[in-house]
């Protein structure tokens, strides 16, 4: 009864899940923390070394009062400058009083000093780590205070001087003078009561029920339409986070509240019901309701409702922001695991004869489908690539490329509305996850070169079943930071087996063209170049010489051919595929 009663589920799961991805933009193109595009353009100028952009973006947003685009340009420009400082330190050299600069080297200062002792909880960070970190605080300090007097009225300095407090141990009266002083510059400044509830949270120097009331006094006073009257969903989180620690020490599982106990669920409904209501108020991929629906959706999944849920991750659309996901490992990952696991959740609670429900809320543009035009480069040949793919449930084209097989897509192959339910079941909707499902249990590393749109192009590595590097290029204010870019390129190159990693790096971080940089990329790692037409029209392989189709099998028909003794699973077929 019960083995029925599982695979009826199961069964439902996979006849519903693609109904579940309605109005979701694909996995390709959600990014993190995309930047505001009025900053592009001085990010872009900032890793060239060029700071007027800056400057004149900067002196805008102050004499704009414009604190929001100020605090996420502060902060973007401020991260670039812990890679290299030196056009920072011109601009400072030039105009060591101006507000503008002194704002971006107090949170470079400060976010040098949190490179160094990591995200880590306290009891794994190193006493050496912390000793450097202590010392980059304590000569941040006359920095940060510089930037607060040469800013009277602007509420951005004083989140350096919150985070300030935060990582010295502050004592508390400092930071409630702090925070007053802050608030009096900007009373509904969201990144200023961000930091008083991770100050005021129990993993700091608070409790949760300080927390919450501070989010709660915070969200009752601001304005109609502001991000801070649904603020509690944030500190939520916190309560979620923390409570998750508290289980695992006592060795039990969290339970749906997040650790709180049964009496907190009215409260949990309440904060959530209020986000809710915020998130409908604003528009679907509105700049300003980011990062509460990334939160909100966080705690629908906790709650396990799953379809408003997804309701959310729709009006987020493409725009996924580092918190709370980074919580849970890489921001963009965690991200799109927590967005899968909704849909197969969803998909398997439809009752018999059910249907998934209609999506709650208008769709965002970039929500409707995108179809990518992908190539992967397999390092082996045709033959060897179709055996490995018997046991897939993927239909695609192969063309040989000396030591490597060009791989794509071959939509027009498959019968009309005969998708696959192992394809749907395994999510095969792109090729990096082709080669997760059917390389992984093999040394076939593969490169995936994806074209996502007109100004949009990214690299992929996948290795063992798992996608281990991704790049993508998107022009001015996409660009990784150094580090970033030398992980990646190292990948990158051991998956190719040659090219120069600092060539490819350099690559990475450049601001130009992206369809010219992954040109340039692929040339570097010394891979075959992109067939003609890549970008501009699907199925690209079609006309390729010595191409074929690999199709789809069911999985009885695909062990039987697995287990032959034929080595070309796949006749060779006529250029048009048929």
């Amino acid at each position: 009864m019960e083995e029925a009663y599982v695979f009826g589920k199961a069964a439902r799961m996979v006849r519903h899940l693609e109904a579940t991805g309605v109005g979701l933009p694909p996995d390709h193109a959600v990014v993190v923390g995309a930047p505001d595009a009025r900053a592009t353009d001085a990010m872009a100028a900032a890793r060239r070394g060029a700071y007027a952009p800056a400057r004149a973006l900067l002196a805008t947003t102050r004499e704009e009062a414009d604190w929001t685009l100020r605090d996420e340009s502060v902060r973007a420009l401020a991260e670039i400058a812990v890679d290299d400082a030196a056009w920072l330190n011109a601009w400072l050299a030039e105009s060591p009083d101006d507000p503008d600069a002194l704002v971006v080297e107090a949170f470079r200062r400060i976010a040098e000093a949190q490179k160094v002792r990591t995200g880590a909880y306290a009891k794994d960070v190193a006493a050496d780590r912390f000793r450097a970190f202590f010392s980059l605080l304590d000569d941040a300090l006359p920095v940060v205070e510089a930037a607060v007097a040469a800013g009277p009225g602007d509420p951005v300095p004083w989140s350096a001087v919150l985070a300030h407090c935060i990582g010295a141990q502050a004592p508390r009266e400092v930071f409630d003078d702090c925070l007053s002083r802050a608030l009096s510059c900007g009373p509904h400044h969201l990144p200023t009561h961000l930091q008083a509830v991770q100050f005021l949270s129990a993993k700091w120097y608070g409790s949760h029920e300080e927390m919450l009331g501070h989010a709660a006094r915070a969200a009752a006073d601001a304005p109609q339409g502001s991000p801070v009257r649904a603020l509690e969903v944030v500190a939520l989180t916190e309560v979620g986070i923390e409570g998750d620690r508290e289980g695992d020490r006592k060795g039990r599982r969290p339970g749906r509240n997040g650790g709180q106990e049964s009496s907190g669920a009215d409260r949990t409904d309440a904060i959530i019901a209020t986000a809710q209501a915020y998130s409908a108020s604003r528009p679907p991929e509105d700049r300003g309701a980011r990062l509460i629906r990334n939160h909100l959706v966080w705690a629908l999944n906790r709650q396990e409702r799953w379809a408003e849920s997804l309701d959310v991750y729709r009006s987020i659309g493409r725009h996924a922001t580092e918190y709370p996901w980074a919580y849970a490992g890489d921001p963009l990952q965690a991200f799109l695991h927590f967005r899968d696991h909704a849909r197969s959740r969803l998909a398997a609670s439809v009752p018999r004869n059910g249907t998934v429900p209609a999506p709650a809320v208008p769709l965002p543009e970039s929500a409707w489908p995108q179809a990518a035009q992908e190539i992967a480069y397999v390092p082996t040949s045709p033959q060897r690539v179709s055996q490995e793919l018997l046991l897939c449930g993927a239909t695609v084209r192969l063309a040989p490329a000396g030591r490597w097989t060009l791989m794509e897509t071959a939509p027009s192959q498959e019968a009309p509305g005969k998708r696959g339910r192992r394809a749907t079941l395994l999510r095969l909707d792109g090729l990096a996850r082709v080669a997760e499902s059917a390389f992984g249990a093999t040394r076939l590393t593969t490169l995936v070169a994806h074209c996502e749109g007109i100004d949009s192009r990214a690299l992929t590595v996948v290795g063992k079943g798992s996608t281990t590097a991704r790049h993508r290029w998107a022009g001015p204010g996409a660009t990784p930071s150094q580090e970033t870019a030398q992980q990646h390129a190292e990948l990158f190159v051991a998956a190719a087996g040659s090219g120069d990693a600092r060539e490819v790096a350099r690559l990475l971080r450049d601001p130009g063209d992206p369809s010219e940089l992954l040109i340039r990329t692929l040339a570097t790692l010394g891979l075959p170049p992109l067939p003609v037409g890549f970008g501009e029209r699907p199925e690209v392989l079609a006309g390729v010489r010595g191409a074929t189709v690999h199709q789809a099998r069911s999985l009885w028909q695909g062990m039987k051919d697995f287990m032959s003794d034929d080595t070309d699973p796949n006749p060779p077929l006529r250029l048009d595929g048929r």
